[in-house]
């Protein structure tokens, strides 16, 4: 009996696959052999890519046209200086870059990684916050610190920092 993936894994390896090699084209059936899923897995998975603005996609007959979206945020995802120099700082300290304004969707994985870790998270508009990592949805991330539990919503996330 053939072992399939679950969609959390699917969606993953949908974004590597596009980081990869840009697009997909090709059918529904190609798309669920290449991600190991189930056809009737892929318009749900789809759906909910589309909706979490990950994939851009087009159904054109029987072929599929996925693209990674290219939303441009209203406020630009840019450190300042002294949040780049901080962020160095870290990086250079053996700290682990989780997200970035550049990350897309593989955020997830790394956010699964650094839970109950200490994070340093980098806002667009230049505070910062430092806490434990207690949990994240596709929208916010909740830290704790010694202010108590905070809850930080992604669009207002420039970089993500933690110590692996």
């Amino acid at each position: 009996m053939k072992r399939y993936k679950t969609l959390e894994d699917a969606q993953i390896e949908l974004i590597e696959l596009l980081e990869s090699e840009g697009e997909f084209r090709g059918t529904i059936e190609e798309l669920a052999e290449r991600l190991q899923v189930r056809p009737e897995s892929i318009k749900p998975l789809l759906q909910l890519m589309r909706s979490s603005g990950d994939i851009v996609f087009e159904e054109i007959e029987d072929e599929l046209i996925i693209r990674p979206s290219s939303l441009i945020p209203a406020i630009p995802p840019i450190l300042t200086e002294e949040q780049k120099k901080d962020v160095e700082k870290k990086l250079a300290e053996g700290h682990k870059l989780i997200a970035c304004s550049y990350m897309g969707g593989v955020q997830s994985r790394e956010l699964r990684s650094a839970m109950g870790k200490r994070v340093i998270i980098y806002f667009r508009s230049g505070s910062r916050v430092e806490g434990k990592l207690k949990g994240f949805d596709r929208f916010c991330i909740k830290i704790r610190n010694y202010m108590g539990n905070i809850l930080v919503y992604k669009h207002a996330i420039s970089t993500i920092v933690y110590k692996p």
